[in-house]
């Protein structure tokens, strides 16, 4: 399966541990058939960024707690530079680099 229908990033909430890594919430809007497809009702982003390199997204169903691990090869290349460069827009540890 590759994700590639999330649309409309907003960015909900932020943990950031100092020189380690930040993590976020992002609500955004999943199309009908990929919510069908992950079993979830109302999905979000959960994504860590971590500073010496590398990113990480889970999709977390905020209805079941149902957890979707996802890895960069289940996303369409496009929707995850999108979702990650959003995510480096919000991170506290990111902004002077972005």
């Amino acid at each position: 399966m590759v994700l590639k229908e999330i649309e409309n990033l907003q960015f909900h909430s932020q943990l950031s541990l100092k020189q380690v890594e930040d993590r976020l919430l992002i609500t955004a809007d999943f199309s009908p058939g990929l919510k069908k497809n992950l079993r979830m009702k109302e999905p979000f982003l959960y994504v860590t960024l971590y500073v010496r390199g590398g990113s990480r997204i889970k999709i977390i169903d905020e209805d079941s707690a149902a957890l979707f691990i996802a890895a960069k090869k289940d996303f369409d290349e496009d929707t995850y530079e999108r979702i990650i460069a959003f995510a480096k827009s919000h991170a506290r540890q990111f902004k002077e680099r972005t």
